[in-house]
């Protein structure tokens, strides 16, 4: 009878997520388009996906989409094609672009949530990979990363294949959490979605028509500096420094005055353990940027791994005098004290971090009296 019981409640369980997922579904899909992109000749070279955000016809997609393209259309759901007339704001970085398309009626759009989702949240994908429109797939965000400069990237299970790049990634609400990107990493088919904060944080400066933006021109920057610090970006997000690495390297040389590509030379080396490479490219961001707190932090860390204790405790007081609420910079401080038996400024350190971040104080707290 128990047995019976606990098969019921699968049953039950398994009708409650498929309903669940069948309501989100229709609420998404009216506002999902497909993105087909044109050579000059106009021929078809690549497909898309995308989603409406506003009544009046503004879409989000990936930038890397439009890459190439002369001329771009989008297809509704119900299977009307309109042109993409302006590209109004776009984050080469985050790999995303706001366009305006040239549409008579109101549309179906989406919603925007900003705050981060759980990991195991389950989440839902709407897109059209290899011309398989209206595709859906489900999962949950397997992972949220932190990425040093660039802030979070989510790690996802739904599948986002070629063609779904651009598409709206949705709570169980139909809420959207972010735009669906695909990153190939060794064979592996690694998932992951650009949080929806960085569309609201879009701005329009100057607005442009998609052929006054095309001859921007896309192909010349993926091997600017720019856009190789972007690439090197999209490994980073998998933590597979050793090939995020030479897309920076590359970089510095476009521009020997990136002062970011430099940070993410000296990021790169530290975690695959080359302290010193590290320590050199992290002096070589702060020449550039004298007040780039983040970079005097991570060079503090370097030179703590190397042993080097004096120019560690140096630099994370220069993190922390241009950035004085740093509070990875004050515990690291306190560490390194307790290291070099300064057991009274651990202490003053601990202070500190009581006011910033009860969870570090706590675990300094517990480094000095254990």
């Amino acid at each position: 009878m128990a047995n019976i019981f606990l098969i019921i409640l699968y049953i039950s369980a398994i009708t409650v997520r498929a309903q669940e997922l069948t309501q989100v579904v229709k609420k998404v899909s009216p506002a999902t388009v497909t993105i087909l992109t044109y050579d000059k000749n106009g021929e078809i070279i690549g497909q898309g996906s995308g989603f409406f955000i506003s009544k009046d016809g503004d879409i989000i997609t990936n930038r890397h989409v439009l890459t190439d393209a002369h001329r771009a259309d989008i297809k509704t759901a119900n299977g009307k094609v309109y042109h993409i007339a302006k590209i109004v704001a776009e984050n080469k970085e985050a790999d995303i672009v706001r366009a305006k398309v040239n549409i008579p009626e109101s549309v179906h759009y989406l919603s925007l949530i900003y705050s981060s989702p759980e990991v195991g949240e389950r989440i839902v994908v709407v897109g059209n990979p290899l011309g398989l429109e209206q595709t859906v797939s489900d999962g949950i965000v397997s992972a949220i990363r932190e990425i040093p400069k660039f802030g979070k990237i989510y790690q996802i299970t739904a599948p986002v294949s070629s063609g779904s790049s651009g598409s709206p990634v949705v709570n169980i609400k139909g809420e959207v959490i972010g735009v669906a990107t695909f990153q190939l990493v060794e064979g592996q088919n690694l998932n992951f979605a650009i949080p929806s904060e960085y569309i609201s944080k879009l701005r329009v400066e100057k607005d442009k028509t998609f052929e006054e933006w095309a001859k921007g021109n896309v192909e010349e920057w993926i091997t600017s500096a720019g856009g190789l610090y972007s690439s090197g970006l999209f490994f980073l997000w998998s933590y597979d420094y050793e090939k995020a690495l030479p897309y920076f390297e590359e970089a510095v040389k476009k521009d020997p005055n990136y002062a970011d590509a430099y940070f993410y030379i000296g990021y790169c080396n530290r975690k695959l353990g080359r302290y010193t490479e590290a320590i050199e490219a992290y002096k070589q961001a702060i020449r550039i940027k004298p007040d780039y707190a983040k970079a005097h932090y991570n060079l503090g860390v370097a030179y703590y791994n190397l042993g080097r204790y004096t120019e560690a405790i140096e630099a994370f007081k220069q993190a922390i005098r241009i950035k004085p609420d740093y509070a990875e910079a004050h515990y690291n401080l306190g560490v390194t004290y307790l290291i070099v038996s300064d057991k009274g400024s651990a202490l003053d350190e601990y202070k500190i971090l009581k006011d910033l971040n009860t969870d570090l104080a706590n675990k300094l707290f517990n480094l000095i009296y254990e």
